[in-house]
């Protein structure tokens, strides 16, 4: 069973990235999952939608008032973002290849196809959902583009493993009807699980042929109105992802990515747990989202003698302290194997608004929890 890893699932602070790359590097050596930077606040075309667009085949976009829309030649806007990730590639292999660093396994994160067709717009002003023909052709264009891209992270890098992250925070709007039209006066008619499911395992299928070795489904449920639970969203996962392979000639895993909540009290979802169990059991690993910095230390001040303001706890450098002793507790409770803990990623949340500091010191944390929960599943357990 491998170790308790961690990761970062969301973009990265500052603009520079010679110098996320350093950090991430530096911060996630192996085991853990050091991660291709992504840099919003270098402007368009570093955002998730432009970054994506960007890997299209044979289809182009351009930036308008309203968003990211699909245009019939690439233009400048198109260019900005294909210069943007090559740049990213280029930077993380020269810190690499400086530091005498060994890029083991990488972690890439995508906006997925749903998500995707979501927020790119036809030239007519509607979203590219909203087209049967559009939908079928942003999400054959995204396994091609990205089959691409993952060769080419391959082959600049050196990366052994590269795991693929289809990032779906418009899963649950998409499934449940719940986007909002052009003129706002309708929404969008919801997609058929059948053709969902289709768009994953395409764009998956894809990158496991490039030669990714895992992939894991981000798919995001928050609003009134979407009627998607998180037990819906991971078993229509676990129908597109293909099967884990564990033979000692090709790995190849199929993860979930979910956030961390308590199984009771505040903030609670023990249906989600039930989720945990069931992947971990059928031997698929599960990522989880730590939660903000300023959420998890709030917590920590809630549950200490000695109450402590969220905003000067920031400088103790490990917002996450006690949540591996949380989870295994929570894992015993639940009956789960020790050594299953070894399917679990826990990953620092977007640090793009953090300050350089600050977002060091959420993935320290990240990485020490990591290695307390692993030290945990070494001895069995916390009895």
């Amino acid at each position: 069973m491998p170790a308790v890893r961690a990761t970062l699932l969301g973009a990265w602070t500052g603009t520079d990235p010679v110098s996320a790359s350093r950090d991430l590097l530096n911060a996630l050596g192996a085991p853990h999952l050091p991660v291709l930077p992504e840099l919003p606040a270098r402007g368009p075309g570093s955002d998730a939608i432009g970054r994506t667009a960007g890997l299209l085949e044979e289809l182009a976009v351009d930036l308008q008032p309203h968003g990211w829309r699909l245009v019939p030649e690439p233009g400048m806007d198109h260019r900005r973002a294909v210069s943007a990730l090559s740049t990213d590639r280029h930077a993380l292999t020269d810190v690499a290849g400086e530091s005498g660093i060994d890029v083991e396994d990488l972690l890439v994160r995508i906006t997925g196809p749903l998500t995707l067709s979501a927020e790119l717009w036809l030239p007519g002003g509607e979203r590219s959902l909203s087209d049967h023909g559009a939908r079928r052709d942003v999400a054959q264009s995204l396994a091609a583009g990205l089959a691409a891209h993952i060769r080419a992270v391959r082959s600049q890098t050196g990366a052994g493993r590269v795991t693929v992250v289809l990032d779906e925070p418009r899963a649950a709007a998409v499934l449940s009807g719940a986007l909002p039209t052009a003129s706002g006066y309708r929404t969008v008619r919801s997609l058929p699980r059948s053709e969902v499911r289709e768009a994953w395992t395409l764009v998956s299928q894809a990158v496991l042929d490039a030669g990714a070795s895992g992939i894991v489904l981000a798919p995001g449920r928050a609003g009134a109105g979407e009627e998607w639970a998180w037990a819906d969203l991971a078993l229509l996962a676990a129908e597109a992802l293909p099967p884990s392979e564990q033979t000692p000639e090709e790995q190849r895993t199929a993860a979930l990515a979910l956030p961390l909540v308590p199984l009771e009290g505040p903030g609670s979802d023990g249906s989600r747990w039930d989720i945990v169990a069931g992947w971990t059991e059928a031997g698929r690993d599960i990522v989880f989202r730590l939660p903000s910095a300023q959420a998890a230390q709030a917590v920590q001040a809630s549950q200490s003698t000695k109450a402590v303001k969220p905003e000067l706890a920031v400088g103790n450098g490990h917002p996450y302290r006690g949540t591996g002793v949380t989870i295994a507790r929570t894992w015993e409770r639940i009956g789960l194997d020790p050594d299953l803990l070894g399917r679990l990623v826990l990953a620092a949340p977007d640090q793009s608004a953090a300050s350089q500091l600050t977002a060091n010191q959420a993935l320290a944390s990240a990485v020490a929890t990591a290695e307390e929960l692993d030290r945990i599943r070494q001895d069995g357990g916390l009895s």
